[in-house]
C-alpha cells in the first residue's frame, strides 16, 4: 500500500490474510484533491500467473463500494484495468455465520440491483429442505435461520439466485 491523499487510517487490515482491504475516505472539510493527486496505490506482486482483471475486484462484503459525489448522490465503484475490463460490484454471495452452526445462522449476500431472491437449501444427496423467496433492495442482504427451519444435520448446500445469477456454498448445521 502506499498511501496518497488517503492515508494509513483510511484503510482496514484486518481481512489482509484472506486477500481483502477495505477502505473509507471523504473529503471531510478539506478541498477535493487536484485530478493529479493520488488517493493511494497498491503495489501487486503476482506468485501465479493471472489476469489480474480475474483477481483483483470490488465487493461490498464488509464495506458498502460505493461512492458519493459532492452533491450526495450515490455513485458506483469500480475498477477499470488497461485491457478495457471493469470490475464492479456485482452479485455476491459469502458464506455463511457462523460456520459450522448450531442454533442459528446467517447468509449474506450483496445485491447490486433489487430483485426477488430465492434460497434453497439441499442436503448432501441433493434433496430440497428448505425454500424461500423474498424481495430485498439493493445493497448488502442476508436470510437468517434458525435449527427449527433447518432440523436435520451434517453438511448442507445453500443457493442464492437473482435474476440469472445463481451462487452454492456449502454449510454444515451440528446437533448440541
Amino acid at each position: 500500500m502506499v498511501y496518497g491523499v488517503a492515508a494509513e487510517e483510511n484503510f482496514g487490515m484486518r481481512f489482509v490474510k484472506d486477500g481483502m482491504i477495505t477502505t473509507s475516505w471523504h473529503l471531510g472539510g478539506a478541498s477535493a484533491p487536484k485530478a493529479a493527486d493520488e488517493l493511494f496505490s497498491l503495489v501487486i506482486r503476482a506468485t501465479t500467473d493471472a489476469q489480474l482483471s480475474d483477481v483483483l475486484g470490488v465487493s461490498s462484503r464488509y464495506t458498502a463500494a460505493e461512492a458519493y459525489d459532492l452533491s450526495g448522490a450515490t455513485k458506483d465503484v469500480a475498477i477499470e484495468f488497461a485491457g478495457g475490463a471493469v470490475a464492479t460490484a456485482g452479485f455476491e454471495l459469502y458464506q455463511n455465520t457462523p460456520n459450522p452452526f448450531y442454533g442459528e445462522t446467517r447468509i449474506d449476500f450483496y445485491l447490486p440491483e433489487p430483485g426477488e431472491v430465492t434460497l434453497e437449501i439441499r442436503d448432501d444427496l441433493g434433496r430440497l429442505l428448505l425454500s424461500r423467496e423474498n424481495g430485498f433492495a439493493a445493497g448488502p442482504q442476508s436470510f437468517r435461520l434458525t435449527r427449527a427451519d433447518l432440523p436435520v444435520t451434517g453438511v448442507l448446500y445453500y443457493s442464492v439466485s437473482v435474476d440469472g445469477w445463481k451462487a452454492t456454498r456449502k454449510m454444515i448445521r451440528l446437533e448440541r
